[in-house]
């Protein structure tokens, strides 16, 4: 992801666990692109890094996947890769609140942070929705996540999730002693004290130094001003760059509350609309045509049997009829009965519903 990789090398203010921006950066690194055709990249990404996630509508509610490292401008194979764009966020937001069907938005969450261009905006953005906002994690929502979700009406998490992480860092390298020890010189030709600061094999001044901690705390007290703006009981000790299970989080009170599923949110916030959402989710492929999805039917649909009752006089019109035998075995003009077989008392009823499924 170029955001969150020029952001280490520029000096910017980062919202993301530094082991987790590594993790990342040597994962998409790792993707051996020059081995794959063309066509086969697709599908080899989202191998490696799942489906991007789409918005969903269901009734009155609607859910906005906020996955992955949170970046802005990001490109199309970056989404590929595990990146969020809050570019797209905005646009979900903003579709969700045209839609005059659409009463509660669910933010759903699976992040370990990102960037901060665009987070501030966006987190303004979910705080002044005019529909019921409610943010959900059952994984993590950290730093730039938790930013993103403390601006819901209402949180929920999962009490094994992970959350917190309300911290912002700039990475500097000071590598002076390694280049004077290969008998390096580095010689910055400048012109303004604050120029080239943190070049490398350059030591900072203590002027210089000061501007990124001045970077850092601006945007760390940006950060806590807006989660207490929502999450009022929340302390700030708390939000020191600490990461909280979910459980602990809640007694901190960053979080509203726990659930233990999605499901279990779904519940919460309406029985009628947790029914219909899951009528929405495909069934599996063994039970059901392929792109299936389960019927709206009640079980009294599938026991009523609509079949007209046959007559004596149906019975009567279906006999087969046959020629009589003579005894030298010709033909007679009378014609004969033939009773029809019946099946054995046993035999296991014939489905002859061949109407296609719902």
């Amino acid at each position: 992801m170029n955001a969150l990789s020029n952001a280490f090398k520029t000096f910017s203010p980062i919202l993301i666990e530094p082991a987790k921006a590594k993790a990342y950066l040597e994962k998409v690194e790792s993707v051996p692109f020059q081995s794959f055709a063309n066509d086969d990249i697709e599908d080899v990404l989202e191998m490696l890094f799942g489906p991007v996630p789409q918005l969903i509508k269901s009734g009155s509610i609607a859910v906005v996947p906020v996955k992955g490292v949170i970046g802005s401008g990001c490109t199309e194979i970056e989404k590929m890769m595990g990146c969020v764009d809050v570019e797209d966020v905005q646009e979900m937001i903003e579709e969700c609140e045209r839609d005059v069907n659409i009463k509660t938005i669910i933010f759903d969450f699976d992040t370990p942070g990102g960037v901060v261009t665009g987070v501030p905006e966006l987190a303004r953005r979910i705080k002044n929705a005019t529909k019921r906002t409610i943010g959900w994690t059952c994984k993590q929502s950290c730093s730039a996540g938790m930013w993103l979700m403390s601006q819901c009406d209402e949180v929920f998490v999962s009490p094994s999730s992970i959350v917190g992480s309300i911290g912002v860092y700039i990475p500097v390298y000071d590598i002076s002693e390694a280049y004077k020890e290969e008998g390096v010189a580095v010689d910055v030709i400048k012109s303004g004290w604050a120029k080239a600061a943190g070049y490398p094999g350059t030591k900072m001044t203590a002027e210089q130094r000061k501007l990124f901690e001045d970077d850092v705390k601006e945007t760390h007290d940006w950060f806590i001003s807006d989660v207490i703006s929502v999450r009022s009981f929340a302390k700030i000790e708390d939000m020191q760059g600490q990461c909280w299970s979910g459980r602990k989080g809640a007694m901190k009170m960053l979080v509203s509350g726990l659930m233990d599923t999605f499901d279990d949110l779904l519940i919460y916030i309406s029985p009628e609309e947790y029914n219909a959402y899951e009528r929405q989710e495909p069934i599996p492929a063994s039970t059901t045509p392929s792109g299936g999805y389960a019927a709206d039917v009640s079980p009294e649909q599938g026991d009523k049997d609509e079949s007209k009752p046959i007559s004596d006089e149906d019975k009567n019109d279906k006999k087969k009829k046959k020629k009589k035998k003579n005894e030298d075995g010709t033909d007679s003009d009378e014609d004969e009965e033939e009773i029809p077989e019946v099946p054995e008392k046993d035999c296991p009823p014939v489905d002859t519903d061949c109407k296609p499924k719902a």
